[in-house]
Order: C-alpha cells, then structure tokens, then sequence
C-alpha cells in the first residue's frame, strides 16, 4: 500500500515539472511560421451585448390626435392656401398612441474589434418589424487627436441629436427636433472626421458627410420631374467647448451648421397622385449648452442638470413642376423657422429627480410662396413636467405631464399629454457621453 502511495506520488511530481516544458513547447510558433497576433481574439466573440425595453402609457386631450396637430403647426408642416392649389400639410411622424405603447426593444452589439477600430451595431425592433439604427466603424489608434467614424448613425450636431430615447430627460424629443428632424433625428449614412485639439481645456472639431435622407429637411426623390443628385448630399460641420470648472462642476457649449439638398413632392387635390415638385436645399444652424453639477452625494442626489438648445432652419426651394398652377413654375419657395428649449433636472432624494422643460418653435416665423405672398405664422409653445425614480442603474420609472399651445393651420389648439414611462436596461452598456 505504502509502495503505491509512493509511485502515485512520483507520479503527480513527474507530471508537474513537465507540464510548464509541455505548454511552452505548445504556444511556441512552429519552425517559419508567424507568432500568434495577442490582440486576434481581443473581442472577435466577446463584443458587448445589450437589450432596452422602452414601454409607456399615453393619453391626450386634442381632438385629432397629436400627431396630427404636430403636423399642422403653421410654418413647419406643408400646408399652403387653397389658392396655389395645395391641400393640408403631412404630418411629421405617427407620433404615441392613446394607451400602451412600447417604443422599441433596443439590442446593442459594442466592441473593440482590434488595435485599429471598434465597432458598434444597434437594431430597433419594434411591433412593425426592426430598422438598423446604428452600424458605424471607429477609429482607436490615429495620431493628432483624429478620429475617423463611418456607417450608418447619429450625427454628433448639438447635444441631445446624438442620444438615443432612453437617454432622453423626457421621454418625448425637444418639438424644434421633431418638427425640423423627425422623430429620429439626424440619422443616416455617412462619414465623420473629428479633432480632440490638445489644449488645456476641451475642445472638439468635427465636419460630417451624409448621404442625405432625413425624412425633413433633406429627403431626397431623384425621380419622375425632380433631378437625380448623386451622395453624398448634405454636410454638417460643429464645435464643441468645455471649461474647466472647479470641483463638482461641468459645462459644454456648443455651435453647429449643415446644408444639404433637399426636395419635395405634394398631392395638391388629394387624388392620390403627386401634382407638383419643388428642389433646393436646406440649411440649418444653432447652438447648445449644457451645465452639470454633480453633488458629492450618492444615488444621485442634489444633482442638477441644466441643458438648452436653439435651432433655425431656412429651406429654399424652386419650384420645378406643378399640373395644377403651371404659372408659378420656376419660382422659389422659401420657408425659414426656428425654435428652442431650456430644461432642468434636479435629484430632490436619492434616485429621485424632478424636471422642468420649456419650448417655443416659430419665433422667426415666415414662408415666402411661389405666388409671390409672404405669410407669418405665430410661435407655439409647450410645458413639461417630468418626475422619475431609478431604482438601480437598469431601470427607470417616469411620469410626465405636457400643456402645449399650438399655432395650427386650423387655429390654435391646446393639447395636455400624460405619460408613464417603465424602461429596463439588460446587459453590458456602456458609460453614456457628458
């Protein structure tokens, strides 16, 4: 018994003193060949996986439905008098139902993909099928504090355009971005360069090309009786400051402009089929801010975020064809507004926060018809107030009340708005920008 307990033994030393010899002999090249790249399998099937549930319950108190007043505000939907043969505007975006709503499930792929680039891939599903979000390749390595982004994504212009809803302070967009943007902002495929200049402060260039799609203020048809435009077909340049403020304090500023073609097709009768066509371009330009204290508190507490933004668009269009009034053909169209919102957040108690949003769109308010008749349109303005308690990093939990008073196509409407919105967060998610 003794004698087996000694050969054992022998037995395990043995193995032990080969096994380092064994190993090394195994992650050694082979004669000619290349050692192993350390970073090959760096996140090649690692990236990180996350999923948003973003679900609400909505209620509202205007006669057609929001959606429909948001498409009429006088200035930014399309409607023009009965005279130069035109119908009712469109509308900007579905907009919320009365009732349960889920925005979207939100699932996210992130990663570094080596030494040179990382990647970042979001899809939103939602009960009508899944859009490819975002699909954009990032530079990690180039000197002089360049960085090249290409794909499909966000633009990086002002402060909330680049966020996606559940980063949002409210849980509906500012109205100047749904009524110039729609309801997904500035949003497409492209190429951005940007330069992180090295200064004591921050600061940060950046210029943008898009193919130019927005369903706003750069849609594109090139087709039937408006000219084709090859991409890319809009371009957008910003700024981005930031001061170095003692202790607890942050703040950003920002300036931004882009200019891009931009075209449009209209039912004039309502027949169904389109009547007349007008081509130009749009350019839009403005400028953020946002100032941030964060309180040496925990779960957020005594925390306070002020944030703003202005934004004025000018479209200028030629009117390229139109059944309906062929004597106006060849004139311009020219339509210019503006609009902005000043919002705070506070956390009153640990996890909890409260919010004030203010917001007024068409202050420069003007349309410039191929008639020759100029009209001016009144501002409308909205109110919201928002409370929201976050049990943990994952989730949240938001009421929000609005009170907006419209300037419509029809006359002024006021509309409240309740919602209550239940958001998860499932999976690796990364730290969300200043």
């Amino acid at each position: 018994m003794h004698l087996k307990r000694l050969l054992f033994g022998l037995s395990l030393w043995a193995v032990a003193m080969m096994a380092p010899a064994v190993l090394a002999q195994e992650a050694a090249p082979a004669a000619g060949t290349e050692p192993p790249d350390p970073f090959l399998n760096l996140k090649a099937f690692n990236p990180d996986i996350s999923a948003i549930v973003d679900m609400f319950y909505y209620d509202e108190n205007s006669d057609e439905g929001m959606s429909h007043v948001a498409g009429e505000i006088a200035g930014f939907g399309h409607a023009h008098p009965e005279a130069e043969g035109e119908g009712h505007g469109h509308g900007h975006s579905h907009g919320p139902e009365k009732g349960f709503n889920l925005r979207h499930l939100e699932l996210q792929f992130s990663g570094t993909v080596d030494p040179y680039f990382k990647a970042t891939a979001i899809a939103a599903i939602d009960l009508d099928g899944a859009e490819m979000e975002v699909a954009e390749i990032e530079t990690t390595g180039l000197p002089f504090g360049l960085k090249v982004k290409g794909g499909k994504f966000f633009s990086d212009f002002g402060y909330i355009n680049a966020q996606h809803s559940h980063e949002w302070d409210f849980t509906d967009q500012p109205l100047i971005y749904q009524l110039a943007l729609g309801s997904h902002g500035l949003n497409d495929k492209g190429l951005q360069l940007s330069w992180l200049a090295p200064t004591p402060f921050y600061l940060m260039a950046g210029a943008e090309a898009f193919q130019g799609d927005n369903e706003s203020s750069f849609a594109y048809h090139g087709e039937g009786e408006l000219p084709e435009d090859a991409g890319p077909r809009m371009g957008v340049g910003w700024l981005k400051f930031g001061p170095n403020l003692p202790g607890y304090h942050g703040l950003q500023m920002g300036v931004f402009a882009a200019t891009g073609t931009h075209q449009e097709e209209h039912d004039g009768d309502g027949d169904g089929e389109h009547d007349h066509w007008l081509d130009g371009d749009t350019t839009f330009w403005g400028g953020d801010m946002v100032y941030k204290y964060n309180a040496p508190h925990a779960y957020g507490q005594g925390d306070l975020t002020v944030q703003a933004e202005y934004f004025s668009r000018k479209k200028d269009l030629d009117l390229v064809a139109h059944e309906l009034a062929p004597q106006f053909v060849g004139n311009r169209r020219v339509d210019e507004q503006d609009g902005y919102y000043v919002q705070a957040t506070y956390g009153f108690l640990p996890r909890w926060r409260a919010g004030l949003r203010w917001e007024q769109v068409g202050l420069a308010n003007e349309s410039e018809l191929p008639s020759g008749v100029t009209e001016d349109f009144d501002a409308s303005s909205r109110a919201s107030l928002m409370l929201d308690f976050t049990p943990s990093h994952f989730s949240r939990i938001r009421l929000q009340a609005n009170h907006g008073s419209y300037e419509t196509e029809e006359g002024a409407e006021d509309v409240t708005e309740v919602y209550v919105q239940w958001m998860v967060s499932l999976g690796a998610h990364g730290a969300h920008k200043f």
